[in-house]
């Protein structure tokens, strides 16, 4: 019974001790975040990506799950991305992420994702800006 509670007493402070050392979410790790979502096709975690109203949100998803899925599809998917670049601004309030993704069809497209940070938190600017 001792080594039962030894092994979940453990087991609880390594799980805490990750979770404390967690790092917060940098606008590179976000960008490769919103490439996967694509790829998955989870818009809506996508879109929550975005400094927008829900209301904003709910038609870019929309959008996405029309347009966006039927135009992955076209170019057989994503294969792969890279990180080739993440530049934030003197003062900490924007950034910009360069990730070359490369689709199934053999393209090759480079993407700027642009970061704005709201309450402490990385947020990609609305498309249209």
């Amino acid at each position: 019974m001792k080594r039962i509670a030894f092994i979940i007493a453990t087991i609880v402070l390594v799980g805490m001790s990750f979770t404390s050392c967690s790092k917060p979410a940098t606008p590179a790790s976000i960008t490769a975040d919103c490439v996967e979502y694509v790829q998955d096709g989870n818009y809506a975690a996508y879109v929550n990506t975005f400094n927008s109203t829900e209301e904003e949100k709910a038609q870019l998803q929309e959008l996405f799950e029309k347009k966006g899925k039927e135009l992955i599809e076209e170019q057989g998917g994503i294969e792969s991305y890279e990180i080739l670049e993440e530049k934030i601004s003197e003062d900490g309030q924007k950034a910009v992420v360069k990730v070359k993704i490369t689709y199934g069809n053999g393209e090759v497209d480079d993407s700027n994702f642009k970061f704005v940070k709201v309450n402490d938190e990385w947020k990609q600017e609305p498309i249209n800006k």
